[in-house]
């Protein structure tokens, strides 16, 4: 896989070079490759991790939570927000970011302007903030920008530029000398390629049949579908073979097959999703795998029965799940 240099910034006037602004936050950086808005400085960062991310593809909904239209994404997340200095418009900042997207032959996705409705904020401010900088993104509706777009690779990283301008004063101290009312700030977020780093432990069929004994159910994480499919991966193969050899085991044993997701996304598409899921399951062990019908059943349960809090992606990871249950 390529990496993607990405430079966000476009007039020789209003550029610096990466990493020479002495009043960035602690560890923070650029993405690599970028310039800056000169003047500007990183107030919050996240580094790359793996994560989820609602790519927004259209306004806020209406009534519901989410986007009238978005994509699901899976890969390396990471985001950068940027304090741009006073006297300077939201236009200014996002008219340098288009300009450099067209100039490195992106695509754009979708784009809102100051003066088309729908409120971005609320959604900026609920993401993952351990610097305290997110409430200054949500409450000025009137100022805020939104662009969004993709490289032109096989496999495409995505980008995310939201502005907005400062219309309140900060919850977190540190930042409270650094801000002022109407001065416009940046939040961009780079989703590249990138999987997941497999690290739940392999259950073999023994083990599989203890805790069947013990609690009449037992968690695998050792089963992979692709984003937003209910197609099994291949790595799904080794846990997959050990159900199987469970079953043939103990001919007298049945189970269900039953399917959870995290919460991301609407309730009842992610309860068709992890039922079909499930489904997917039994028939790799009844079609290739010569176990017979009669002791399955696929069974899903989507969002409803999450063993640990959705509020981060630890959390999320344990709560998609497949499960053994005793029938």
């Amino acid at each position: 896989m390529k990496p993607i240099n990405v430079t966000f910034v476009v007039f020789a006037v209003s550029i610096l070079p990466s990493g020479v602004m002495a009043q960035d936050l602690a560890g923070s950086k650029d993405p690599p490759g970028t310039k800056r808005y000169a003047g500007s400085e990183i107030i919050g960062y996240r580094a790359p991790k793996f994560d989820e991310f609602e790519l927004p593809l259209g306004p806020p909904a209406r009534g519901k939570k989410g986007y009238e239209k978005s994509l699901q994404l899976q890969g390396q997340v990471s985001r950068y927000t940027y304090l741009a200095p006073m006297g300077r418009s939201t236009l200014e900042l996002m008219s340098n970011y288009k300009l450099e997207f067209q100039r490195l032959g992106f695509t754009t996705l979708y784009e809102k302007t100051a003066t088309q409705p729908g409120w971005f904020g609320y959604f900026f401010t609920g993401i993952e903030d351990e610097d305290g900088v997110k409430p200054l993104l949500g409450w000025n509706e009137a100022q805020e920008r939104l662009l969004v777009g993709k490289s032109k690779d096989a496999k495409p990283t995505y980008y995310c530029v939201f502005v907005t301008a400062i219309n309140h004063t900060p919850a977190a101290e540190w930042l409270q000398p650094k801000v002022h009312k109407d001065q416009p700030v940046a939040e961009v977020i780079v989703i590249s390629p990138g999987a997941l780093e497999e690290r739940m432990e392999f259950v073999n069929a023994d083990e599989m049949s203890k805790s069947l004994t013990d609690s009449g159910k037992i968690a695998l994480y050792g089963i992979y579908f692709d984003t937003d499919k209910d197609t099994l991966q291949p790595n799904s193969t080794p846990t997959v073979q050990e159900i199987a050899k469970l079953l043939k085991s103990d001919p007298k044993l049945k189970v269900r097959i039953v399917g959870h997701s995290d919460n991301q996304g609407a309730a009842n598409y992610n309860l068709d999703l992890s039922r079909r899921r499930a489904a997917t399951v039994v028939r790799e062990l009844t079609s290739k795998l010569g176990i017979a019908a009669d002791r399955l059943d696929a069974f899903g349960c989507g969002p409803y029965a999450p063993v640990e809090s959705n509020e981060t992606e630890q959390g999320r990871a344990k709560n998609r799940r497949v499960e053994l249950v005793r029938w």
